[in-house]
């Protein structure tokens, strides 16, 4: 399946190092990390080893369609994380390694799970893991166990556009975040 994913620096570094990647538990906000044990579990289920870690996002496609894959983007990273520096990775990953999911659904279950949303009567007490759309302004969302450097197609800086880049300059914090990435190379 043709998928592409947004990655720190380091993530590239170990890639072209060890050849794979993982990604760390201490990487998640603490009251998400429920919803995403069950996301590892779900995935457990369907024979997909995440190895105990979290598992990666990614979305669907080749990320050429620009608006789509910025909207993303700006829609996803903090300030913080695009003056950290991100990499678009297009990758090729076989197809049961993939779990499909709602994006809709999911951000709806992860507020829910992480004490966001507890007053919804409705609650989603359970997450539909069936890959629908809920609406037609829902995605498809996709996770996978690990990157692998053989899963790679290309690998690309992807700098923030000038909206961000301007919040990151009028941000203390984020511009010597920007500044440390500009002076390391």
């Amino acid at each position: 399946m043709r998928l592409w994913t947004l990655q720190a620096p380091e993530v590239v570094t170990a890639l072209e190092t060890t050849g794979h990647f993982r990604a760390e538990w201490d990487r998640v906000d603490r009251s998400f990390r429920t919803a995403y044990q069950d996301m590892v579990v779900e995935m457990g289920r369907r024979g997909i080893d995440c190895a105990a870690a979290p598992p990666i996002w990614c979305w669907h496609g080749r990320a050429r369609q620009r608006r789509a894959a910025r909207q993303t983007a700006n829609l996803l990273l903090s300030y913080p994380e695009w003056a950290h520096g991100r990499w678009l990775l297009t990758l090729r990953v076989p197809d049961r390694l993939v779990l499909s999911t709602s994006y809709a659904l999911w951000c709806d279950y992860l507020g829910f799970r992480g004490g966001i949303d507890r007053d919804m009567v409705e609650g989603p007490h359970r997450m539909d893991w069936r890959a629908r759309q809920q609406t037609p302004w829902d995605t498809l969302q996709y996770t996978i166990p690990e990157l692998r450097r053989e899963w790679v197609i290309r690998a690309r800086p992807y700098p923030p556009d000038s909206y961000a880049l301007e919040q990151i300059m009028a941000d203390p914090y984020c511009r010597e975040i920007f500044d440390r990435r500009q002076r390391s190379g």
